[in-house]
């Protein structure tokens, strides 16, 4: 009893933008504004590696918490293709963006990447067993009905005031899957360790990263502006 992930294929295309862990809070102009510069010139593809916001949920207080960004990010999708990987702070949000791609990995097989957020490639059993109960809306809406609306009136607020981490420690990471490249976020920091590369978080560095596809594959990393 698992979460089983959802895996789509896709295919990579030279000058795709990649951004991560942003953790967009109310009003946050840094990441709005970056949203507004795609629209205006819009990449070939861009991927979201999750984390994208502090808390989106589907439930209507982080709707509305969240509707300045999303109503941007639905504006880009029109422009261009948008593939979104659900993180551990914002998934069950497919309703909210009509014209995305969602997935818990996009695999690349031509070029051989594998991209996720991270966390559900970790052998942990219990956080496997954790995520298996709460990504989805049934348990979501339950826990909500059976709390007396506690999770809107309180835990999101607390959440979305808890403070953001950004000076992860990587020693090392195993994440066993046949692709050269094993592109992820979650960790906040860049690291590379062996055929994984952790993008840093938007949130902590400001960064995000251009992929280009020659004989080689190479990521160029956009600092937004600290």
């Amino acid at each position: 009893m698992f979460h089983k992930m959802l895996i789509k294929e896709v295919e990579v295309k030279n000058g795709a933008v990649f951004v991560t862990d942003v953790h967009y809070k109310k009003e946050d102009e840094k990441f709005l504004n970056l949203l507004k510069n795609f629209i205006k010139n819009p990449p070939p593809q861009i991927f979201f590696l999750g984390d994208i916001f502090h808390l989106l949920l589907p439930f209507e207080f982080l709707y509305e918490y969240n509707k300045s960004a999303i109503e941007l990010i639905n504006e880009l999708s029109a422009k261009t293709e948008i593939y979104y990987i659900y993180g551990n702070h914002d998934f069950c949000i497919d309703e909210f963006f009509p014209k995305i791609n969602f997935a818990d990995a996009f695999v690349d097989k031509k070029n051989s990447i594998y991209l996720s957020h991270g966390d559900l490639d970790t052998e942990n059993l219990f956080y496997r067993l954790y995520s298996f109960f709460i990504r989805n809306r049934f348990t979501l809406n339950f826990l909500n009905f059976i709390t007396f609306n506690f999770i809107n009136n309180y835990l999101f607020k607390k959440l979305l005031n808890k403070k953001i981490k950004c000076n992860y420690h990587i020693s090392n990471i195993q994440i066993n899957k046949p692709f050269k490249h094993v592109i992820i976020g979650h960790y906040h920091n860049f690291k590379i360790i062996n055929n994984v590369l952790i993008l840093s978080s938007f949130y902590c560095s400001k960064n995000y990263y251009i992929i280009q596809i020659d004989k080689k594959i190479n990521f160029k990393e956009i600092n937004y502006g600290r």
